[in-house]
């Protein structure tokens, strides 16, 4: 047999698999399908190539046949490529009936009687007709790289368009050889490669870097040779005796069994050392990150430190880290506003969110996702996935590292990696360790956040019992003998003057005295008073609109409303926002608008496993878990459209005594967050300079606690 004729017998085997493994991955991915559709075919052309070369006679191989598996071939590859690139489909679609066309009128040849004196322009049309789906297939790819908007998918892409230069250019060693030049044909082995490459990052989804293809090589070679050694040395010796092969085989297959394990594991050890040392090097990295987290107590310079670590082991070109918000609903970037590509802020109720806490703090990849997605056979499970991929392509991110921590998603980093390092499967189980550690890290930085309040509150708390002491009396005792020397020199206007300074100074003072105090003082809440906030903004909002300019406007999702909460302490902090929005109005809008919003947020679930969740899912840890923020919340939205508030004031705006006004007491702020906390929410704000700012409060409506 010559090399064309054994390179044929490789391909037919290999093809064949490669079909056959893709349809068990999932026989209801039209991905699959047609994949497994052009392994077909090529397998029926290779077969016939291989009938061809035993049957001289043409009795079960026919030149017809062969022709017409090259055109389906190139129909399968346009219909294969419709899959890989959704975005071409229009493009591909003109392609594919003309390429169907070219079909027709090859099968109307085929059909004529006089077929035979024509068989051998036909055979070579094909194969040149071949060369139009191969070459779409390289522009397509080369074209949707460049569009790919992440590091990952442009990786593939690349990938797959190199592979096919290769292989196209191994196919000129067929042609010439084929032309009676002595050059062996390579260009059949080249496309079983190329076959098992895409398999390998299209099917599986799975990159591979370069040296880790060579470890499996070596390691699969290494046991190979070494059990093929064993049963050489027992077996080979016995000649025609059939007794003593089968005792000899017994044996040998006896120590086989034996041997396997450790075998095994010193040939992965070898190969490890040998071939995989950026995985070696990244693990040394991950621990050394590991040693330089501990004793961190702030979340930026957590996110610091993994951003350093990211940047310098994998080369990503940018990170984030996204921490769970107090009320539950929501997971908020910590980096600052407008320096960062990645989203703000993600939902709790999220697809992805729910995704993390499935794979219960495992990293992941995009490709992780659409293996989960294309591994499931109904529609539910497979949209879930596909939602989960979606939000993560919205979220800029190819790369995910979850920190699960007590049944709780309480954050995560997300990167867009480089090209530096692929992250395979065995890299990224590298993490989890280093996942698990900063779960618990963030777990203790929150306690340790709530202890410094804590403790911040009771000092503040002693000092506001002694400033009642020792400056509101002396402020009262000032400001009587003032009014009483004003009252006796009313002649003197240049000193009654300075009086009524004293006098009003002496107000401001005692004004910021009682705000500190009431910022100060602790607060008992009855969970029993409810009330419904729609009621409580619009009469807030008559007290402070009645004579002003300003437009006033509130969406309600729905009516009927009804908080656990005290509507005298809401309707205090409303009026302060009110108040605060109307004033940054001031000759910034002709058109003053203050909008209010109210919704309510429910926790829900995005899908359920309980039914449809494979076996070996459930080994990995894909357990049934509640989404974080299982409470319901109301939300309010109050929304200006004044100059907004500058980004290095967000992160101080509710810090006593911070104001940007000329005669504030930077406490107003203070209160409300105070007030609103006390009421089990939380409040936030967020700033879209120079168009206004919003203020966001979530307020729960069912409360557990009675008391802050």
């Amino acid at each position: 047999m010559g090399i064309e004729t054994v390179s044929l017998i490789i391909a037919a085997f290999v093809n064949g698999s490669l079909g056959i493994a893709a349809l068990m991955r999932n026989f209801r991915s039209r991905l699959c399908i047609w994949f497994a559709v052009l392994c077909g075919i090529l397998f029926a052309h290779d077969t016939l190539g291989v009938l061809e070369s035993f049957d001289a006679a043409g009795r079960f191989a026919s030149p017809k046949l062969h022709s017409l598996t090259i055109l389906l071939a190139g129909l399968a590859v346009l219909l294969f490529l419709r899959e890989i690139v959704p975005g071409l489909q229009k493009n591909l679609q003109k392609f594919f009936w003309g390429y169907l066309a070219v079909i027709g009128l090859s099968v109307l040849l085929m059909s004529v009687g006089q077929y035979s004196k024509v068989s051998l322009v036909v055979s070579v049309f094909s194969h040149l007709i071949f060369l139009v789906p191969s070459i779409i297939w390289m522009v397509s790819l080369a074209r949707a790289e460049k569009v790919a908007s992440l590091t990952r998918e442009r990786l593939r892409l690349r990938y797959a368009f190199l592979g096919s230069v290769v292989t196209l250019a191994f196919f000129l060693t067929d042609a010439i050889h084929f032309a009676g030049v002595s050059v062996p044909p390579l260009g059949t082995l080249a496309r079983v490669f190329y076959l098992l490459f895409l398999f390998q990052i299209f099917i599986r989804k799975e990159l591979i870097a370069a040296e880790e293809v060579v470890a499996r090589i070596a390691l699969f070679g290494g046991i190979a040779v070494i059990l093929s050694t064993i049963y050489m040395l027992l077996v080979s010796w016995v000649g025609d005796r059939p007794d003593l092969f089968f005792f000899n085989t017994l044996i040998a297959s006896f120590v086989i069994i034996v041997l396997f394990d450790p075998i095994r594991n010193l040939t992965a050890t070898v190969t490890r050392k040998l071939f995989l040392t950026r995985n070696a090097i990244l693990e040394q990295e991950l621990n050394a990150l590991s040693i330089d987290l501990m004793g961190i107590v702030e979340p930026v310079d957590l996110s610091k430190r993994i951003s350093v670590f990211l940047r310098k082991c994998l080369g990503v070109e940018s990170s984030a880290l996204y921490l769970l918000d107090r009320d539950g609903l929501g997971y908020v970037r910590l980096d600052p506003p407008g320096k960062s590509p990645f989203v703000e802020e993600l939902s709790a109720s999220s697809s992805l969110v729910e995704y993390m806490v499935l794979r219960r703090g495992r990293p992941f990849v995009l490709e992780t996702i659409e293996n989960d997605r294309d591994s499931f056979h109904s529609s539910q499970p497979r949209k879930f996935c596909q939602s989960s991929l979606d939000t993560m392509r919205n979220l800029g991110a190819d790369f995910v590292i979850p920190f699960f921590q007590e049944a709780r998603l309480v954050g995560f980093a997300a990167a867009m990696t480089g090209e530096r390092i692929v992250l395979s499967s065995d890299q990224l189980r590298l993490f989890i360790p280093l996942s698990r550690q900063i779960a618990l890290l963030l777990k203790n930085v929150q306690t340790f956040s709530c202890l410094r309040d804590r403790d911040k509150l009771a000092a503040v708390g002693e000092m506001a019992a002694g400033l009642a002491h020792e400056i509101k009396n002396p402020l009262g005792a000032i400001k009587g003998a003032a009014q009483l020397l004003k009252s006796g020199m009313k002649a003197d206007r240049e000193n009654g003057e300075f009086l009524k300074i004293i006098i009003d100074e002496t107000d401001r003072l005692s004004v910021v005295l009682t705000d500190f105090l009431d910022y100060a003082r602790p607060r008992r809440t009855y969970p029993q008073t409810s009330c419904d906030p729609v009621r409580v903004i619009e009469h807030t909002a008559s007290m402070v609109l009645r004579d002003s300019k300003v437009k006033f406007e509130i969406a309600a999702e729905k009516q009927g409303l009804t908080i656990e909460a005290d509507p005298d302490i809401l309707k205090q902090v409303l009026l302060n926002l009110f108040i605060n929005a109307i004033q940054a109005m001031e000759g910034h809008s002709e058109k003053a608008c203050l909008k209010v919003t109210v919704r309510e947020l429910k926790p829900k679930r995005i899908f359920s496993f309980a039914d449809s969740l494979p076996v070996y899912k459930v080994w990995e840890g894909w357990e049934t878990e509640r989404p974080s923020g299982t409470s319901a919340f109301i939300e309010i939205e109050v929304q200006d459209n004044g100059p907004g508030i500058a980004a290095e004031d967000i992160s101080r705006i509710f810090v006593p005594f911070f104001t940007t006004k000329q005669k504030g007491t930077g406490l107003g702020l203070a209160i409300c967050q105070r007030l609103v906390e006390g009421m089990g929410g939380t409040i936030g704000v967020k700033s879209y300079q120079p168009s206004g700012s919003i203020f966001t409060i979530h307020v729960p409506v069912h409360r557990e606690d009675a008391e802050i």
